[in-house]
């Protein structure tokens, strides 16, 4: 049997009236306990998810901001999707605002972020401390996808939602150590301001996962400061292969995007990929499978961090003093060509 306007207001605990003057979008009554009884109207079986979306209301925006450096656009259009398949069943609208080089230099937030219709802040790929004070000083609900890599200072002051880093980093290292390899190094920016702690945790996985073995990473042939702006450069990264006295075994990158260009520029200069060196990525976007040999990475649910990310924000939203949480998703092995395994 169809549940009642009673049944409803005996589940939300508002009265009767509160109820029936929600679920006719009387401005009357605020769009947060509006929100909440449809909601669970709709949980209830009151109406159906297609009735559900003529009662929308005009809430304002959810804002994601990123940075206009951020390469690897293939992983972020990933997590947008998600984003956008929560937002769209909700009444909230996606915007979008992109942080310039200037606005990180000065500090500066988009003018979006002030906008009145700015409900909520899901941020991507932005760590600089000065950034984000100015947006905790907002006080907006703000979910970040990553986050900074000492990120104590966000500790009750948002929700964080991350990829798990470290389990299978362990695994392929002990795997290619298993099969006698004993020279590695490590590519990805570990001193820049926007350094996040994902680069971190995958550094210290492999890191540590050598030390059981007596092993260390290869300094020499290591690049691990402003990966993003030298591997814009492709001569750049094929000077700084030609420098190294000796290429590693195995190359262990931070993320697709950084393997993909140093297969490339190792390609360029006459190596064989996997006989004279191993490449792994970190991240599974498109082109890692359509590069030849195809990229041995650890594959990231994108599109549910994404999703995650905008979960928490409607939860927010409707219950500002819940705990703040930090979630983080299991990833995927996967073996490609670039590995001997």
């Amino acid at each position: 049997m169809k549940c009642t306007i009673n049944d409803i207001a005996k589940e939300t605990g508002y009265s009767r009236n509160t109820v029936s003057k929600a679920l006719k979008n009387d401005p009357q009554v605020s769009q947060r306990t509006t929100e909440n009884v449809l909601r669970k109207a709709e949980s209830m079986g009151y109406f159906t998810k297609e009735e559900r979306m003529e009662y929308k209301i005009d809430q304002g925006n959810i804002l994601f901001l990123n940075i206009s450096h951020a390469n690897d656009s293939q992983f972020w259009s990933n997590v947008l999707t998600g984003i956008e398949m929560v937002l769209s069943e909700t009444n909230y609208q996606l915007a979008i605002a992109t942080l310039s080089k200037e606005d990180i230099d000065e500090g500066r937030l988009p003018e979006a972020v002030y906008s009145s219709n700015t409900k909520g802040i899901i941020v991507v790929e932005m760590n600089f401390r000065p950034v984000w004070d100015k947006l905790l000083e907002t006080k907006l609900p703000i979910v970040t996808v990553d986050a900074p890599k000492n990120p104590n200072f966000l500790i009750g002051k948002c929700d964080i939602v991350m990829m798990e880093n470290h389990a299978n980093i362990e695994k392929i290292t002990e795997l290619l150590i298993q099969k006698g390899y004993t020279d590695f190094s490590f590519i990805g920016d570990l001193y820049s301001p926007n350094t996040g702690l994902g680069f971190m945790e995958r550094y210290y996985a492999f890191f540590n996962t050598l030390k059981k073995h007596a092993l260390e990473i290869n300094s020499h042939s290591s690049i691990l400061k402003d990966t993003d702006d030298i591997f814009e450069n492709f001569e750049r990264i094929k000077e700084l292969l030609k420098s190294m006295k000796k290429i590693p075994e195995v190359f262990l990158c931070g993320n697709d995007w950084l393997a993909i260009q140093l297969i490339y520029a190792l390609q360029a200069l006459g190596y064989k990929i996997p006989n004279d060196v191993n490449v792994i990525g970190f991240d599974n976007i498109p082109n890692s499978e359509r590069i030849l040999p195809g990229l041995t990475t650890i594959d990231t649910p994108k599109i549910y961090l994404g999703r995650k990310a905008a979960h928490r924000i409607m939860e927010r939203l409707i219950e500002p003093d819940i705990p703040y949480s930090i979630s983080k998703y299991s990833t995927k092995l996967i073996f490609r060509g670039s590995t001997a395994l």
